[in-house]
């Protein structure tokens, strides 16, 4: 009783807001379950997907970082990014667990969620999507294993488990890979009411390029966080390392982008959509012209808090974007239009409090920062930008 007093004691004080938030979203969820989602959401025929489902499509987004650092560590061997793995892992599993979470509340019978494994709808875009999150879910689920089992009697189990890893990841990144741009899929049914200027036979490919640089940018804030939170953290070469990738991707993104406007002849709609294209011009220059600036100076890429504004653009941007396409440029119908009720809104702030509280116990107990560097190591002292060196320099 006195060691948990101590723990109590000594955990750091927003821990105890996001548990109580926790707590209040979980009490607001029980009572959505128990009433139904007519008193408790202003969802409707008209817009049966709100906020909600937004959230959902910008945590996976974000939860990228998993797939595509797995990617790069295991299948294009950029074995000094190994470090990141276990953080961004923990990361991507707890974003994908929240994601199945908002879907459940989102079910209007919850109750028979199991219908989607025992009564496929093949002719269903949404089948494959539940399919491949689930799976990919359990996989996150593999890749943590080592750190949730390495100090318990179960640890005998390691070696197996790393034997059978490089295969299991590189199934996670294909399954990744699919349902990342599936999301974007759903939406090209939906082409007759949103945007053009989001609207587009390209959404699947717009939403994986997109994930890219949304994963990697979430891995270096996640490093930044760590730094102040937990006094570890990635080498900065590390980090200078994965921030090299984001202008190239974004640079990318932006070619299809545009590209894809001037092919279909709708450029023209970037000045002449009104509140539209401010949100589109908003989007495409915080998420992604800025951070194309800011990650080709070397001395960004080298610095921990340039590194991390950048990053907060990157996710800002992917955030945005996907609450545009699922929400802001949504059209209604007959006039109506949908605002989230205080306990939509209510149960999505207890999952991201839910999500913050399980990420820093893991954190704190569990040896998920064991491959980092502690922050005032010796050779993560500030050296003049001048002596930097960055990759791809």
């Amino acid at each position: 009783m006195r060691k948990l007093l101590h723990e109590l004691e000594t955990m750091p004080k927003f821990m105890y807001v996001t548990a109580a938030l926790t707590l209040f979203g979980v009490g607001v969820g029980l009572y959505r379950m128990l009433v139904g989602l007519g008193p408790t959401t202003n969802l409707t025929s008209a817009f049966p997907w709100g906020i909600w489902i937004s959230f959902d499509l910008a945590t996976v987004a974000l939860s990228g970082g998993a797939f595509t650092l797995a990617a790069l560590v295991y299948v294009f061997q950029f074995e000094d990014l190994h470090a990141a793995t276990r953080p961004t892992v923990l990361a991507g599993l707890l974003g994908y667990s929240s994601v199945m979470v908002i879907l459940l509340f989102d079910l209007g019978r919850w109750d028979r969620f199991y219908n989607v494994f025992l009564h496929p709808n093949i002719s269903s875009a949404l089948l494959e999507v539940s399919w491949c999150i689930s799976a990919y879910t359990l996989i996150l689920i593999y890749e943590l294993s080592p750190v949730l089992l390495a100090n318990t009697r179960l640890k005998f189990l390691l070696p197996f488990i790393k034997k059978y890893t490089v295969p299991i990841v590189i199934a996670g990144v294909t399954l990744s890979t699919m349902h990342q741009s599936s999301l974007g899929t759903m939406f090209i049914i939906m082409s007759p009411r949103l945007h053009p200027l989001w609207s587009s036979m390209l959404l699947p490919i717009f939403f994986l390029v997109s994930s890219f640089a949304a994963g990697i940018s979430l891995v270096i804030g996640g490093a930044s966080l760590s730094n102040w939170l937990f006094g570890r953290s990635l080498k900065i070469k590390t980090m200078a390392k994965l921030s090299w990738f984001i202008p190239w991707i974004l640079a990318f993104y932006l070619v299809i982008k545009f590209g894809e406007l001037v092919i279909t002849e709708e450029w023209d709609l970037l000045f002449s959509s009104g509140t539209y294209s401010a949100m589109f011009w908003t989007e495409i220059v915080l998420g992604v012209l800025v951070p194309i600036v800011l990650f080709s100076i070397k001395q960004v890429r080298f610095s921990r808090t340039w590194s991390l504004i950048g990053a907060l653009f990157v996710m800002g941007g992917a955030v945005l974007n996907r609450f545009n396409v699922t929400w802001f440029a949504i059209a209604g119908v007959d006039g109506e239009t949908y605002s989230p009720h205080w306990m939509e809104i209510a149960v999505l702030v207890g999952v991201v409090a839910g999500v913050v509280t399980v990420y820093s116990v893991i954190a704190r107990y569990f040896p998920v920062y064991e491959e980092t560097e502690t922050s005032h190591s010796k050779d993560e002292q500030p050296r003049p930008l001048e002596q930097s060196h960055a990759v791809g320099d």
